[in-house]
């Protein structure tokens, strides 16, 4: 039998250190995989809560628009309104509902002033 000793160096004196894994991992991976988990979360909610931002957003500028074109509609209704009442309080019209009702103006005499 060959002695294969001396060709390599110490066996016993400079050994090779091997760490293997273990089933639940190394106490230095833990940290790694902890901060890896709470990276994921935190970036999983971030891009959820923007695009939560993001509809409701749209949805307010939507409500927005139309708020704005019933606002135009009503200032265009109101302004026709504005019109026939100004029509409407004219002194002759009441004059001429007046007479077709048989009503007269008082005279001095009927007016009381308190």
């Amino acid at each position: 039998m060959r002695n294969y000793a001396n060709k390599y160096s110490g066996a016993v004196v400079n050994r090779q250190k091997v760490s293997g894994k273990r089933a639940g991992g190394s106490d230095q991976e833990r940290p790694s995989k902890i901060i890896g988990v709470v990276t994921v979360v935190a970036m999983l909610l971030g891009v959820g809560s923007s695009l939560w931002f993001g509809i409701a957003l749209q949805e307010g500028l939507g409500r927005l628009d139309r708020s704005r074109q019933e606002s135009t509609k009503l200032a265009v209704a109101n302004v026709a309104l504005i019109a026939e009442k100004d029509t409407l309080l004219q002194q002759g019209k009441f004059e001429a509902a007046a007479a077709g009702l048989g009503l007269f103006t008082p005279t001095e005499q009927q007016r009381r002033r308190p």
